[in-house]
């Protein structure tokens, strides 16, 4: 055998270890860890992506969006999700405006007599809900005080037994803007963190959400927010960037391609998971987080909630459920 071809079947074989690890194999082995509620998060259209097997015990249907006047954009009927061990998965539907902060200004402030036609709206959509999730995340801080009475004047509509849950972007420290903990968890029933995006697009390249990073969110939030309400997010995406800027999430098939490739380098560590480098036609660096490393933040969180959330559902690998277990068999 010839020096070139061993080095092509040594890279293969490197990366056929890789792929397995990747896959899960890492975890096999360990104990399942317990949670009292785990949420999911299904993408309309996505619904036939979801395990049914998998210990999720709520799921987030995203979205319906809202509009100028103060109207949901869209009719949704709740997806027909089986029932986990004999108990009934729960079922919210996401209200979200991820990034406009004109219509949130608009809808929010009381001054424009749009806000009483948005929460009579969801208070209607939600009578075919177990819930409804809150997912604002381009409100300003100059609308806190509105953000704020809109979220209890939705509490108060809401049906008794229907649950309020506030998406929240990821903080370690306090900064002024419109999303304070402390007060919105006074209000709502549950509160997710959205503990991912530490890198995003338009950042430098780096992992989606590192271990310690992951850590001191959790410190901050558990601070601010009771454990009971309390749920941290998970992604299930990686992402990569090129050098000429470009970034985008990526899902796991796509991933495990980008680790065949025989160019494809490879670091490890539980701290920032996977960094993967290649060279397509430009320079590619990626990171993600294999099972492993989801088992790791799982863990840490463990010591902060008994609750978690995934975005979202149909990204992962099956073999990241065989590391989570719920509580009394989906009991609450």
């Amino acid at each position: 055998m010839n020096k070139k071809k061993y080095i092509i079947l040594l890279a293969l074989f490197v990366s056929a270890i890789i792929v397995m690890l990747v896959s899960g194999y890492a975890s096999a082995g360990y104990e399942p860890i317990e949670f009292r509620e785990v949420w999911g998060y299904m993408m309309r259209g996505e619904e036939k992506k979801f395990s049914v097997d998998a210990p999720v015990t709520d799921i987030c249907y995203f979205s319906v969006g809202i509009n100028y006047k103060g109207n949901l954009t869209t009719a949704a009927k709740p997806p027909s999700i089986p029932d986990y061990k004999g108990h009934k998965r729960r079922i919210h539907l996401v209200v979200a405006n991820l990034d406009n902060p004109a219509l949130m200004h608009f809808c929010l402030d009381p001054r424009y007599g749009i806000r009483d036609r948005l929460v009579a709206g969801i208070v209607a959509y939600s009578m075919n809900y177990d819930g409804v999730q809150i997912d604002f995340e381009a409100v300003q801080p100059a609308d806190r005080d509105s953000f704020i009475g809109f979220l209890r004047l939705l509490k108060a509509g809401l049906p008794a037994g229907k649950v309020l849950s506030v998406a929240l972007p990821a903080r370690r420290k306090k900064v002024t803007d419109a999303y304070d903990y402390g007060v919105i968890s006074g209000i709502a029933d549950r509160i997710m963190v959205m503990a991912y995006d530490e890198h995003w697009s338009k950042s430098q390249p780096g992992p989606v959400a590192s271990l310690e990073w992951c850590r001191a969110v959790a410190r901050f939030s558990r601070n601010n927010v009771p454990r009971g309400k309390l749920i941290m997010g998970l992604p299930l995406y990686g992402r990569s960037w090129q050098k000429n800027g470009y970034s985008r999430a990526v899902r796991s098939g796509e991933i495990e391609k980008i680790l065949s490739r025989a160019d494809a380098k490879f670091e490890y560590s539980v701290e920032t998971g996977w960094v993967v480098t290649c060279d397509e036609k430009v320079a590619v660096v990626l990171y993600f987080d294999d099972v492993t490393a989801t088992r790791e933040k799982l863990m840490m969180y463990r010591n902060y909630t008994d609750s978690v959330a995934f975005w979202r559902l149909g990204m992962e690998k099956r073999e990241l459920w065989e590391n989570i277990s719920i509580e009394n068999s989906g009991r609450r």
